[in-house]
């Protein structure tokens, strides 16, 4: 039985205690937290000894909303526009890609500390075996989609029963093939992709086979104002109300961003038990929603994986709204102003016990208890950024970065250790993905030639066109 010895750590069990050990022990056992103690003296030498001393040591980051799309990066941010560029992109992808490109996705979740995350991407059996083979703990979906990604492009929604029985397909041949692999580490839900993208009879059959199987249903619910318009034309109803009348909202349903959701909206989703995922880049009063009462947590969501900048984030839009009684996206957001912006503690709970609580996964993970799973990470806190501090793990959240998170544990198995991963070869993975990358976006820019000239006249300095 393998056994590591995490000695003298700042420990910051996240359980419902809120329980700080300012320098204590934990002993790792095969795949298992055995004990935490101020000081532990194994009766039985460990197999290995981490040096915690100047380390924040916490539960690993529980990532419940993300899109490993990396290849966008250097192209969305110039010339984006989800419905313009960001879906069509999506139909250039190709299942051989896939693992490539997975493991990269890997990488960047492990270097960001996410040890568990919810995965959702079209071709899911390439990043399977690439999580497999990194370490990490995934819960995995095929999302699900049925309408002419081209023609989204123009605003016009032409739905394809077909593809979206495709998609159908591969969410439960992933279920058959990864539910439960990877001594658990892998396992699956389901995600049709959002109430203007999939059509009802869609979202009635992944119901049934969640329901059959104990899995979780995901979707992205009220992201945008076009989603809120088309959905409104076909149903005279908002994404949440024609959710719940389908049956789907309940305490088994994420819902991915919420950001145009009305009081009433609001109203179903208590009532249903609905978990919000409050993902980066749509600021949404999210405080508000947790005093609600509303189970709330965090997804990197697209393109960077790094959930202590998302923290950051998340605090600075909500206090720039508190400071300016900002309005949220749309007028209807106006009885939702913030009052006031998230601690750092919350935001700490947000990525770790919330989160496991959100995916049912907390009698596993989110806090460092004995007898939960050994998931976690050691945050370096020795750079003039951090230290010195008063409070480790304030100065940890506004101040810290992804580069400080040296050692990744899941599942009793090291990932990363001293800043250095151990299940990857980081640089033939990073390589091997760009060279994907550029194939992709070589075949989007042919058949796109007039999105190639915006994004190379944004970019006239990689073109020589300053020589």
């Amino acid at each position: 039985m393998a056994s590591i010895l995490i000695k003298d750590g700042f420990i910051a069990t996240m359980d419902t205690q809120q329980t700080v050990l300012q320098q204590g022990d934990i002993l790792i056992q095969n795949d298992r937290i055995q004990e935490i103690a101020k000081k532990i003296n194994p009766s039985v030498p460990p197999d290995q000894i981490l040096d915690a001393k100047h380390k924040v040591v916490l539960p690993g980051f529980v990532n419940t909303h993300a899109h490993l799309q990396q290849y966008f990066r250097g192209l969305y941010e110039l010339i984006g526009e989800f419905y313009d560029v960001n879906l069509p992109l999506e139909g250039y992808r190709q299942p051989q890609d896939m693992e490539y490109l997975g493991l990269a996705s890997c990488a960047e979740l492990i270097q960001g500390g996410c040890t568990t995350s919810v995965i959702l991407y079209t071709y899911p059996d390439g990043f399977a075996r690439a999580a497999e083979q990194a370490g990490i703990r995934v819960l995995l979906a095929a999302d699900i989609e049925e309408v002419n990604l081209e023609k989204l492009r123009e605003g016009i929604y032409e739905y394809m029963p077909q593809k979206g029985e495709a998609g159908f397909q591969r969410a439960v041949d992933l279920h058959r093939d990864w539910h439960g692999k990877a001594n658990g580490r892998i396992t699956t839900l389901m995600m049709p992709k959002a109430a203007d993208l999939t059509l009802p009879e869609t979202y009635r059959k992944c119901k049934t086979f969640a329901d059959q199987h104990g899995l979780l249903i995901s979707s992205h619910v009220s992201q945008s104002g076009q989603e809120l318009r088309q959905v409104q034309k076909l149903y005279k109803k908002t994404p949440p109300q024609h959710l719940f009348d389908l049956g789907i909202l309940d305490n088994n349903f994420l819902a991915a961003h919420c950001a145009y959701a009305t009081d009433q909206d609001l109203a179903l989703i208590h009532k249903t038990g609905t978990r919000i995922l409050q993902c980066r880049f749509l600021y949404s009063p999210f405080v508000r929603w947790m005093e609600m009462g509303i189970p709330i947590s965090l997804g990197t969501d697209d393109y960077f994986h790094d959930m202590l900048m998302m923290f950051r984030e998340l605090i600075a839009g909500q206090a720039d709204r508190a400071a300016h009684q900002l309005d949220s996206a749309e007028q209807f957001f106006a009885a939702n102003r913030i009052t006031r912006r998230p601690s750092a503690y919350e935001m700490l709970e947000l990525a770790t016990r919330k989160g496991a609580e959100a995916i049912h996964r907390e009698a596993d993970i989110g806090s460092l208890e004995v007898g939960k799973k050994a998931d976690l990470i050691l945050i370096d806190t020795m750079n003039p950024f951090i230290t010195p501090t008063m409070d480790p793990l304030t100065s940890v959240v506004l101040y810290g970065s992804s580069n400080d998170i040296k050692t990744v544990i899941v599942d009793g198995q090291i990932l990363k250790k001293d800043g250095e991963f151990t299940t990857l070869d980081l640089n033939s993975t990073l390589t091997t993905a760009q060279t994907y990358v550029e194939e992709i976006l070589d075949r989007f820019f042919k058949e796109h030639p007039h999105q190639k000239e915006i994004w190379t006249k944004k970019t006239m300095y990689l073109h020589g066109f300053n020589q």
